[in-house]
């Protein structure tokens, strides 16, 4: 299957390689506070309001160094001083591939994970009957490992957080050096390859439907080789089945030691 590009998000593109069809840019609400949000835009301690000011910060964004995938710019500049490397789409070294015709963009309304009213990866299932996307390096051909050592990799996680509709389930893959991991989140279960995932918990314990939901895995639970060099790749992909018109809202993508 072809992998497909379409320039669509208001945080990152999304490259097709087929075709260069572009789509209208997926947008915030100009600030506006969303009510859907409202409850939890991030978590009890958001940090929208002053993100330079560490105290302000969501606890996620108080680790010591961090490799950013997908983030806002405000965020990204909060955490400037710590990122050791950023694969952030640039539609140059990094880019977010969409297998032809699986997603479409979707629209990011309201306030992102971290109460910004700033846009994220938002993607609407076609109807070829499967889906797929991922976040790739293409330059360097050599990612450098962000852990130090087998003892340092006790303190990293992989963060995102995801909003979605209630009984919906997605498919999250982490690859490094070829090797991969994979996770559910969302509510129920997908099944990939005939094997089935059953969501897990996100870190407030209890998924809440229509808002975001913040989810960590610990990078000793992957099994993958963080401490060594890999080769140009997807960081991380996402399925999310066949139904045609599931959404698909992800924001604040990175890996990062406490």
């Amino acid at each position: 299957m072809k992998k497909s590009y379409l320039a669509i998000m208001a945080v990152a593109s999304i490259c097709l390689l087929a075709s260069c069809k572009k789509d209208n840019p997926s947008t915030g609400n100009g600030g506006l506070k969303d009510d859907e949000n409202t409850e939890n835009p991030g978590g009890e301690n958001p940090g929208g309001n002053n993100p330079g000011d560490n105290t302000d910060l969501h606890a996620s964004l108080q680790g010591s160094a961090y490799v950013t995938v997908a983030l806002d710019a405000q965020s990204t500049e909060a955490i400037q001083s710590k990122i050791k490397a950023s694969y952030q789409v640039d539609d140059t070294n990094v880019f977010l591939y969409v297998w032809e015709n699986t997603y479409s963009g979707g629209t990011a309304a309201g306030l992102n994970f971290y109460g910004e009213a700033e846009g994220w990866t938002s993607l609407v299932v076609g109807s070829v009957g499967w889906s797929g996307a991922g976040w790739c390096v293409v330059t360097p051909a050599t990612i450098p490992a962000f852990v130090e050592s087998s003892s340092d990799l006790a303190n990293w996680k992989f963060h995102l957080a995801y909003k979605g509709a209630a009984n919906v389930a997605h498919i999250v893959i982490l690859t490094w050096n070829g090797n991969t991991y994979k996770f559910a989140i969302g509510e129920g279960s997908l099944e990939d390859n005939g094997q089935s995932y059953n969501a897990i918990r996100p870190v407030g314990g209890t998924f809440k439907a229509g808002l975001w939901n913040e989810y960590e895995i610990a990078l000793t639970d992957t099994g993958l080789s963080y401490t060594q060099d890999a080769k140009a790749d997807n960081l991380v992909s996402i399925l999310s089945g066949g139904v045609t018109g599931t959404t698909l809202d992800v924001d604040a993508i990175f890996f990062y030691k406490k």
